[in-house]
């Protein structure tokens, strides 16, 4: 298992893990949203290399915090290829966003993760691996 940076040979399988996460993408789509994120230093994008390809996904935000001192992170995405699921990867992601969220300072991690029955799996591990359920999240979408 391969812990690194994503860069541009990993767009096909990021594509897939997207679509896998209920977001339909070309891989268009996700070429240009790379692009600008890692143009950010405040986001990272990581993923689990196993058997020559990506099978995990984790996007990280590094964020100023207004409830308190210092920063926090956000993990924005997190996905496992779900022929890899229950094998560690996502644990393996959530212990690489905690190193990086302490290397810059911080002391939190946060997430939002949908209501949806699909979800329950996921909500469980978060719970199983140290996060608390604390908030409601809401969304508005603008229209332009």
């Amino acid at each position: 298992m391969l812990i690194r940076y994503a860069n541009k040979t990993d767009l096909a399988d990021i594509t897939f893990l997207i679509s896998e996460l209920g977001y339909e993408a070309t891989e268009t789509e996700v070429t240009h949203r790379l692009s600008t994120l890692d143009g950010n230093p405040d986001y990272h994008t990581i993923v689990v290399e196993m058997d020559n390809r990506v099978v995990g996904l984790l996007g990280l935000h590094i964020g100023l915090a207004y409830e308190f001192s210092g920063c926090y992170g956000r993990v924005v995405c997190l996905v496992v290829n779900h022929q890899y699921r229950k094998s560690g990867i996502g644990k393996r992601l959530i212990e690489k966003a905690k190193e990086i969220v302490t290397e810059q300072g911080g002391s939190t991690i946060v997430l939002n993760s949908g209501n949806r029955s699909e979800r329950e799996d996921a909500h469980k591990f978060y719970l199983d691996n140290g996060f608390v359920s604390k908030s409601t999240g809401f969304v508005m979408k603008i229209q332009i």
